[in-house]
C-alpha cells in the first residue's frame, strides 16, 4: 500500500499565544474607555515589530532600534479617530501621549531625548535640525513580489506651524535587489503622498508626507495656501487624542523580488526644535507581502495519507478576500504521479473574489500495487 508525502513550507510566530493574550486584554479596556489607547512599555520596541507590526509573506531577520523607548508604544481602539483600529505608534515625544485630550500645549516640551541623527530625514526636509528621532532599521525577506503596509501621520504642529521652518518629517526608506534611489545605500522613500486622482490609494506622487506637503493651511498665515487638503482632518479641540491634525489613512508600497534580503528604515523626526510633537501609527499585522499561508491537513500524526483511508487537505489563504478573482501560481512535482497516484489536481485555478481559500483534496488511489512511499511537492 502506497503512501502520500506532502512537502509544504509552514511558517511559525514563536510566543503568539502570549501575544494574543495581552492584546485581547487591552481591548477590552479600550471598548470601555471609547478612545484611541496607547500602552508604552509593554512591549520591547524590537517585540512590537515582531509581534504587532510583521503580517504575512515577510520574514524578519533583525530589527535595530535607535531612540528612547518611550518614543514607541502599542496602540488600541483607534477607529473613531485616527481609522486604524490597533498597531505600534512612533512620536517624537512620548508614545503614551497621543491618548491625551488635546489643548494648546498637550504635548509641549514631551521630547524623547535622543539624539539619533538621520540624514534621509534631513535630505527630505532641506537642511540640517532634526530633535528627538525614533528610528527602526529592519532587516526582512519577502515571499512574494509587494511589499505593502498602513499608516496615518499627525503633528502638534498643524495647523500653527505650516508653511514654517518647524517641517516635521517622517520617512519609510527601503533598500535592496532592484532598487535605486536618492538616499542612503540607494534607498528610495515610501512615504509619498497618494495621487488623488486614483481612489485606491496605490498610486503615488513624488512628494514625500511631511507638515508642509500635505495641509489645510495656517490660520495666522493666509499666504499659506492648502496642499492636498481632501486628507487632513482637523482634531482641535479633541478630547480623545492630543494632536492637532490626522492625515488619511496612507499606504506605503513597492515592489521586490521574493527570497531576496531587503533593509527598511522607519524614521520620525522634529524638525527646527524638540517641542510640539508628530506621530506615525503603523497598522497591525499589515507589514507583508499578503503571501498565501499554507497549511496542511492529515489525519495521520506523519503528514501521510494511505490508500482507501482518510483524504488529506491543502490549505492555501489569502490574508483577506480577494477583491477579484485571483490566479495562483503553483506547480506540482514529485515521484506520486498525479491523476494515478492520487485524486487529480487541476492546473490553473483560482481565489474567486470575495473568496480567501483554496482548497486541495489528497485522495490516494488504489492501485492494487506493493510500493515504496511517493511524496507530493507542491510549489
Amino acid at each position: 500500500m502506497g503512501f502520500i508525502n506532502y512537502c509544504m513550507r509552514k511558517y511559525f510566530t514563536p510566543f503568539i499565544r502570549c501575544v494574543v493574550s495581552l492584546v485581547l486584554l487591552l481591548e477590552i479596556r479600550q471598548d470601555i474607555n471609547a478612545q484611541i489607547n496607547v500602552v508604552s512599555g509593554a512591549f520591547t520596541p524590537v517585540d512590537l515589530i515582531k509581534n504587532v507590526f510583521l503580517g504575512d509573506g515577510v520574514e524578519v531577520t533583525s530589527v535595530q532600534f535607535n531612540g528612547s523607548p518611550n518614543a514607541v508604544g502599542y496602540f488600541g481602539n483607534g477607529l473613531k479617530d485616527i481609522q486604524i483600529d490597533k498597531g505600534i505608534v512612533m512620536a517624537t515625544g512620548n508614545a503614551i501621549s497621543a491618548a491625551t485630550a488635546n489643548t494648546s500645549s498637550s504635548t509641549s516640551g514631551a521630547t524623547s531625548g535622543t539624539s539619533v541623527n538621520d540624514p534621509d530625514l534631513v535630505a527630505i526636509t532641506g537642511g540640517a535640525g532634526i530633535f528627538d528621532c525614533a528610528q527602526y532599521i529592519i532587516k526582512f525577506i519577502p515571499n512574494a513580489d509587494t511589499l505593502r503596509f498602513k499608516y496615518v501621520f499627525g503633528s502638534e504642529e498643524y495647523p500653527e506651524y505650516t508653511c514654517s521652518g518647524f517641517n516635521d518629517v517622517f520617512g519609510f526608506f527601503i533598500s535592496g535587489p532592484g532598487i535605486t534611489g536618492p538616499y542612503s545605500n540607494n534607498a528610495i522613500n515610501l512615504a509619498l503622498v497618494p495621487d488623488p486622482a486614483d481612489i485606491t490609494g496605490l498610486t503615488f506622487t513624488n512628494i514625500p508626507v511631511a507638515i508642509n506637503n500635505v495641509h489645510n493651511g495656517n490660520p495666522t498665515n493666509p499666504a499659506c495656501i492648502p496642499v492636498f487638503p481632501m486628507y487632513y482632518n482637523d482634531k482641535i479641540g479633541s478630547t480623545t487624542i492630543t494632536y492637532d491634525g490626522i492625515l488619511n489613512v496612507f499606504i506605503a508600497q513597492v515592489i521586490v523580488t521574493p527570497c531576496q534580503e531587503y533593509t527598511i528604515k522607519l524614521s520620525i523626526a522634529d524638525k527646527g526644535d524638540g517641542v510640539w510633537d508628530s506621530v506615525v501609527f503603523l497598522e497591525a499585522k499589515s507589514f507583508g507581502t499578503g503571501a498565501i499561508r499554507v497549511t496542511t491537513v492529515t489525519t495521520s500524526l506523519d503528514g501521510a495519507v494511505a490508500e482507501n483511508c482518510d483524504k488529506g487537505f491543502v490549505k492555501l489563504k489569502l490574508p483577506e478576500p480577494a477583491d477579484k478573482d485571483t490566479p495562483i501560481d503553483y506547480k506540482i512535482f514529485g515521484t506520486a504521479l498525479n491523476g494515478v497516484d492520487y485524486s487529480y489536481i487541476a492546473p490553473n485555478q483560482i481565489i474567486q473574489k470575495g473568496d480567501s481559500e483554496l482548497v486541495f483534496i489528497i485522495e490516494a488511489l488504489d492501485d492494487n500495487l506493493v510500493e515504496n512511499t511517493e511524496v507530493i511537492g507542491i510549489d
